[in-house]
């Protein structure tokens, strides 16, 4: 079947060359297209060329009003200013952790993951930056080049193909471009963090007697980073449990769980909660209560361990703010990574005839990346020896009497600092030709295009501890020959025990107190180790659109018909240093590949039923589209999409639209092939006594599984296991729906208002079975322990923790969203008014207001088949606030131009709203995050003058009144939690710039 459709669609060719048609702003007023910007403009959502208040699929567009005046080249930042889109794929939200994702800004739209959004560029794929995700990084696409972006939800897959499950963000750059374009601009907050500087410059010339256009773009852009102490209100906040609801041990080391729905709140939100188990100048933890002993200074003096007065769980309490020997989560975290990017972009056109017409599209762009991380730990993990070399005498006089084996284990961050860097390179290049041609039966436009993209990845991880290195330099004693400190293996008098047997030559003793270790000593003990990945798209389009109003109308008109073929491969590729995948550091990888190929195509077709036939028959028309794929991963095969929509209008004023589709998503390279990978987990343990309460079914099965009564868990460090593809998964199908009106009322002129309600529901949800859920899905069911998850994870036999997790990508069961957009545009010539007055007849520009708003109903994840009906509940939460909404208010007048901009964000739960979950409004003292409205003012004015012209000045400042994320939300270690994806601004922030076109 696929075949022949794939053979029907090629004997036409071509993307769509449509009639000139008008483009949506941000809330979808039109917009003209700009004297450089190819007139003919196909809106996304239809392969078929109309505007978008004439098609069923709404579309959001983010245009240059907001673009130009969002203070960044950030364009991943810009992008998450629409309401449709979360925050979750942003170079903040991919800050503070070891995985190949940090430095990538990706989008998520309708917060459904990154893997489920196709961008596009011009209409045509754009290689992923991140082989994790299969997402593409924004940040490659130059924002000096973007038009506008334009965003649909739902029903795309049938028109772009697989990967679009909840919808499509096209990127629409400049095309055809004469003369000297460039811009600079800076900004910083007014803390003095989060710098930025960019600068880009474009030159175009027409040759051949303007048909051929060449143009160049260069572009540089550098953002400090962010670091939690850098914000005045963070004072590493963090929950703990209120002494009032339950009862607590004299020094704060034990709490029972609190009561529940008895009206008090079970935690409390409080300053400087950390750690004195993990420190940097080190810890002794007892060897029987495994209590903090004995901590130090940081120049290894004996001093006492701090008091804490509130406890968090096993490892974290309140405690002293100015603490000499405690860990706060905000001295490694990390808000949003520094990076740099530069590239440049090569664009031709070259018109043949007034019926041919060829482009060429090549850019390469570097990124780099600095991620610094929480250093390495030991966390109890060594046992201190009694003749260890660096002992020193008031710690000797201390253990007198001490049994060998009740000596003391070490509780330490080993160095100052974890530092992955990466270094991003992305090569594209888009060739192809557009045309049409008479075929007598109709005027068919038509385009083909080669399309081949690469991303090569490297990443250094940095001070990574060397397993067997660090042992044995652990593991030193006093050299008798020397008199001075050596490690064990390098001292043959000394009672050998076997640890470091297979450490390197050159072994330098590692000083486990305070912070005297000097540079070859973490030289010896951590290493650098680098990982490559590569990710390849080859891809092949071929397109064309015709009408046949040469031998066939409807009432309404002709029908019109687009239709095309693709052929796609995708490869990715990572290898690491051989040590890394020979488990000699912390870190564990392992090397990887994969790829697939798929053949598609497809049909669309406008059916105008009705058009001006009068009253109530205004217009009546319906779209259908299908698209059928072939794919070689096996457990998919054919897969195919379709889509239905239509627009009824009773007048010329008012009219209905709304769409029906389905969809299917194919898995991407990583979760079909990814082999076991080692990795890192951070978990709570549902049978701890200050977790066991949360759910009505863990105390009875916890009891089953041997976990005896107030076991109190020690789970705060990273847990090893290993997370891998499933080469099994079936594909997941998304089924969508949008319904809603456009109104555009003739008694007020130069207005529109849209509102959709949208609805998507996707089943068998490929998605990674995060650590946390396999472990409470153990002991969650009314039922008993359930295998399923209880078999994936393990105990120590020692003392009962957990200690291993296994993690894959699974078929789930479902997800869905619905809610509400909202978009209302109005322009007015202010003179209409302002002049019936005289102080304010000198205001005779134009005043312009562009709003879009999304409320969110729902946000549901069904993570399990075997348990279809537990959910997860993710709407009205921080990340996902039910309400979201931009509004742009511009006046121009002359050479001036002021815009001022509102972002709101509303009110979110910072509490788990699972209805499985207890005390929901008791969770904590402090349970939501207040709703924000951000205000930003930035003003532009032309300079004239003899070498002037041309020239523009701007300045502005976001978040006017310098609100700082809700102290709630700043992530630290063994609290609540970091809300990196939430979205709130940083600060004040200040910028400006200079802008010179000729």
């Amino acid at each position: 079947m696929y075949r022949k459709l794939l053979l029907g669609s090629t004997m036409l060719a071509g993307l769509i060359s449509a009639a000139p048609a008008l483009a949506q702003n941000v809330s979808g007023a039109p917009t003209q297209p700009s004297a450089n910007v190819i007139s003919e403009v196909v809106v996304t959502g239809s392969r078929i060329p109309r505007p978008n208040l004439q098609q069923p699929t709404p579309v959001e567009t983010l245009g240059q009003v907001v673009i130009a005046n969002s203070g960044t080249a950030n364009l991943g930042d810009i992008l998450t200013q629409l309401p449709a889109i979360g925050f979750s794929g942003t170079i903040r939200a991919n800050s503070n952790n070891f995985g190949n994702g940090y430095g990538v800004s990706s989008i998520n739209l309708r917060n459904l993951g990154l893997s489920r959004t196709l961008v596009l560029v011009d209409g045509y794929r754009h290689v992923a930056g991140d082989i994790g995700t299969n997402a593409v990084d924004v940040n490659s696409v130059p924002v000096a080049l973007v038009d506008r972006v334009e965003v649909i939800t739902g029903g795309a897959s049938a028109i772009y193909g697989s990967d679009a499950v909840t919808g499509v963000v096209n990127i629409v750059l400049k095309k055809k471009f004469t003369g000297i374009e460039a811009e600079a601009q800076a900004g910083a907050d007014d803390g003095g963090y989060g710098a930025n500087y960019s600068a880009s410059a474009t030159i175009g010339q027409n040759f051949l007697n303007d048909k051929l256009n060449i143009n160049v773009t260069g572009f540089w852009t550098k953002q400090a980073g962010v670091d939690a102490r850098n914000l005045h209100n963070a004072h590493n906040y963090g929950s703990v449990i209120n002494p009032a609801d339950a009862t607590c041990a004299p020094d704060f080391s034990v709490c029972s769980n609190p009561k529940v729905n008895d009206g008090i709140p079970d935690r409390l939100l409080v300053q400087n909660v950390g750690s004195k188990f993990v420190t940097l100048n080190g810890v002794l933890l007892n060897a029987n209560t495994f209590q903090p002993q004995y901590s130090f200074n940081a120049a290894g003096q004996l001093i006492a361990p701090p008091t804490q007065t509130g406890y968090n769980s096993f490892a974290f309490g309140q405690l002293p703010r100015n603490c000499q020997d405690c860990y706060f989560g905000e001295d490694f975290e990390q808000l949003a990574s520094p990076f740099e990017s530069k590239g440049a972009e090569f664009r031709a056109n070259y018109e043949f005839t007034p019926h041919l017409r060829a482009f060429l599209d090549a850019k390469y762009v570097e990124t780099d990346t600095v991620n610094t991380i929480q250093p390495s730990f030991s966390f109890g993990d060594f046992q201190l020896q009694p003749d260890n070399a660096f002992i020193q005498p008031d710690l000797r006089g201390a253990l007198v009497g001490t049994a060998p084996s009740d000596y003391p284990f070490i509780g330490k961050f080993l160095n100052p600092g974890r530092v992955a860097a990466s270094y991003r390179r992305t090569y594209r290049i888009v060739a192809g030709l557009q045309g049409d041609f008479d075929a007598t039966f109709s005027n068919v436009k038509w385009d083909a295009a080669i399309n081949y993209g690469r991303t090569n990845d490297h990443f250094r991880n940095s001070s990574l501890k060397i397993t067997d290195n660090f042992a044995a330099a652990f593991d030193s004693v006093i050299d008798p020959a020397t008199g001075k400190p050596a490690c064990r293996i390098n001292v043959p008098s000394a009672p050998q025990n076997g640890i470091g047997a297979a450490a390197a030559a050159g072994c330098i003793p590692f000083n486990p107190f305070g912070q005297l270790n000097n540079a070859a000593a973490y030289a010896y003990s951590f290493g650098s180790f680098d990982t490559t990945d590569s990710l390849s798209q080859a891809d092949a389009t071929i397109n064309a659109s015709f009408d046949s109003g040469r031998f066939f109308k409807l009432p309404g008109g002709p029908i019109s018909v687009a239709v095309g073929g693709e052929y796609r491969m995708e490869r990715t590729f990572e290898v690491n240093d051989p040590r890394l995948v020979a488990g000699s550091t912390e870190n564990l990888s392992s090397n990887s590949s994969g790829g697939y190929n798929v053949y598609e195509g497809y049909v669309e077709g406008n059916f105008p039923i009705l058009k001006h036939n009068g009253f109530l028959r205004d217009e009546l028309t319906l779209d259908v589209a299908y698209r059928g794929a072939q794919y070689s991963f096996k457990q998919v095969g054919y897969a195919d999409s379709y889509k239905f929509g239509g627009v009824y209008g009773p007048v010329d004023w008012l009219k209905l639209r709304g769409t029906y589709a389905r969809a299917i998503r194919a898995p991407n390279i990583t979760e079909a092939f990814l082999p076991p990978s080692p990795s890192f987990f951070n978990v709570a343990d549902p049978c701890s006594q200050e977790n066991i309460g949360s759910n009505v079914n863990y105390p009875k099965n916890c009891a089953t599984a041997g976990v005896p009564v107030g076991f109190q868990a020690n789970t705060n460090a990273s847990i090893q296991g290993v997370t891998s593809g499933n080469p099994n998964l079936n594909p997941e199908k998304s089924f969508s729906y949008t319904g809603g009106f456009v109104l555009t009322p003739p008694m007020i002129p130069r207005l529109s208002i849209t509102v959709d309600y949208y609805a998507i529901k996707i089943k068998n949800a490929i998605t990674n079975v995060a650590a946390q859920d396999i472990i409470n899905n153990c002991y969650s069911t009314s039922a008993g322990l359930d295998p399923t998850y209880c078999s994936l994870f393990t105990r120590s036999a020692a003392n009962g923790n957990i200690n291993f997790v296994s993690t894959t990508f699974v078929n789930a069961s479902k997800l869905y969203t619905d809610g509400i957009d909202v978009q209302v545009a109005y322009s007015l010539p202010v003179a209409d008014y302002t002049s019936r007055w005289n102080y304010t007849r000198f205001l005779t520009g134009r005043l312009s207001f562009d709003l879009t708003a999304n409320y969110l109903f729902h946000l549901h994840d069904f993570p399990f088949q075997t348990n279809p009906n537990q959910v997860q509940i993710l709407e009205g939460t921080a990340n996902n606030p039910h309400m979201k909404a931009l509004l742009a208010t511009t006046y121009t007048q002359g050479p001036l131009q002021f815009v001022y901009s509102v972002r709101y964000l509303g009110r979110g739960a910072l509490f788990n709203r699972n209805p499985d979950a207890s005390d929901h409004s008791e969770a904590t003292d402090v349970p939501y995050a207040t709703a924000r409205f951000y205000h930003n003012l930035a003003v532009h004015y032309q300079l004239h003058g003899k070498y002037l012209d041309g020239a523009e000045v701007y300045g502005g400042v976001n978040n006017i009144f310098g609100d700082l994320p809700p102290y709630q939300t700043i992530g630290q270690a063994g609290t609540s939690g970091a809300n990196a994806d939430t979205g709130y601004d940083l600060g004040r922030f200040i910028f400006a710039g200079v802008k010179f076109k000729h």
